[in-house]
Order: structure tokens, then C-alpha cells, then sequence
């Protein structure tokens, strides 16, 4: 499979996610995405991301940024994984960062959020080369001046595969939410997509996600992605 054929199967995946039908209270979304990952040495990288939110239900567009330390934990027992890639083959890393997020159509009156953000991700072979990736986290959040606490519990599976020299990673996990502002574990998302590895430097994602919230007036959201990954 070359570059412009994986571009390809991109825009149709995301093409795919638009046409979900929406009525009532859903809402559809397109988010664009940028992340930046700079090495620090074996076990320390540098994470930055950055991403627009374009509303396709109602016209609205909101902006995130962020910086964030990850640290990943050697296999003491497979030496081989030490100089893995983290995010397929490593059993254990820690993020912390910082990011902040906005109302890009109303920067005065609108909402900014700083958040802080800490996740451990841990992972597990199972058979057929599947793997199970299980993700906690909490973000810290002032929204406004109010401050809030967000926990996250996520579940996926995952498979590497090769498709005419091209390595793909296709997905499926789901997310719940707990949020201090309500008490209630209020959010759920569900999201599949896959990661297609250009070069040894550039992969993208596009993905298609769907967000039940029983606390928001945006009950049902549709979300499609896509993702542009830089490795340095």
C-alpha cells in the first residue's frame, strides 16, 4: 500500500463516520489533529499536542494545546522492549502534563479550561498478537475559576498489521468518566480507528468515536478525526 493509498482509506474512513445519522439532541464534530513526540533519551519523551474542534451540527470551533512528560518503565524481563516503540510494545509508562483549551469564536466571553493531566497506561500481550491496552488517568480542571476533578477509565484491544509494506494498527476501546462536578461516572466513549505508519518519522490516525453524556445538553455526539503524528 503506498502513501497516497493510505491517505485514501483515511478520508474514506472519516467520509464513513460523517454519515451517521444524526437527529434530536446528537450533535457532529470533525477534530483535526497534531501530535509531536521529541525523545529525550530510552525512557523520557516529550509530548505536545495541539487540535481544532470544528462543529458540524451547529457552527463553533474550539482550540486545544499541551505539553506533557512521558516516562516509560524498562522490561526488566524482555530486554528486546526496551528499545521498543512505547505506545506497541512497552508494558508501562506514565504521562504528566498541561494543557489548555478554549472557545476560538468567542475568546473573550467564551470558556478557557487549564487542566492537568496525569494517565498510566499499562499494556498486555494476548493471543493472536492482540493486545490489551488499559489507560487510568485524572484531569485536574479550572474552568473559568471553577475547579473540577475528571477521572478516566479506558479499555482497548489492538492489533499491528502489515498490508503491503505499510504497517497498520487498527483499534477499538472504550472510555468511562467520572466527574466531580455531577458524582456521577456521566460519560462514556466509544472510539475504533487506525494508525497508519507512512514513514519511520510520520503516522496518522483517522478514527470515528461516539460520546454518550447523561449530564450535557449534547446527549449523543458523533466525532471524526484525524490525527498527524510526528517522531523525533
Amino acid at each position: 500500500m503506498t502513501c497516497p493509498r493510505a491517505l485514501t482509506l483515511a478520508a474514506i474512513l472519516l467520509l464513513t463516520s460523517l454519515t451517521v445519522a444524526q437527529a434530536g439532541d446528537t450533535q457532529a464534530e470533525f477534530v483535526p489533529e497534531l501530535n509531536t513526540y521529541l525523545k529525550l533519551s530510552e525512557n523520557t519523551r516529550l509530548f505536545f499536542i495541539g487540535s481544532l474542534t470544528q462543529g458540524l451540527s451547529e457552527p463553533a470551533t474550539d482550540g486545544e494545546v499541551g505539553a506533557h512528560l512521558d516516562i516509560t518503565f524498562a522490561p526488566i524481563l524482555r530486554p528486546r522492549l526496551r528499545h521498543a516503540d512505547w505506545e506497541r510494545d512497552r508494558y508501562l509508562w506514565l504521562r504528566i502534563g498541561y494543557r489548555l483549551l478554549g472557545d476560538l469564536d468567542n475568546r473573550e466571553s467564551g470558556f478557557v479550561e487549564h487542566r492537568g493531566v496525569i494517565q498510566l497506561t499499562a499494556r498486555a500481550p494476548l493471543p493472536w498478537e492482540v493486545w490489551l491496552v488499559n489507560r487510568v488517568g485524572v484531569d485536574l480542571r479550572d474552568m473559568n475559576g471553577d475547579f473540577s476533578t475528571r477521572f478516566r477509565e479506558q479499555l482497548g484491544i489492538e492489533r499491528e498489521i502489515t498490508v503491503g509494506g505499510v504497517t497498520l494498527v487498527p483499534y477499538a476501546q472504550a472510555e468511562v468518566l467520572y466527574d466531580t462536578r455531577f458524582g456521577a461516572w456521566n460519560r462514556q466513549i466509544y472510539q475504533a480507528g487506525v494508525e497508519i505508519e507512512l514513514t519511520s518519522h510520520v503516522r496518522i490516525e483517522p478514527y470515528y468515536a461516539r460520546q454518550e453524556d447523561q449530564r450535557s445538553s449534547t446527549a449523543h455526539l458523533n466525532r471524526a478525526g484525524l490525527v498527524l503524528k510526528l517522531y523525533w
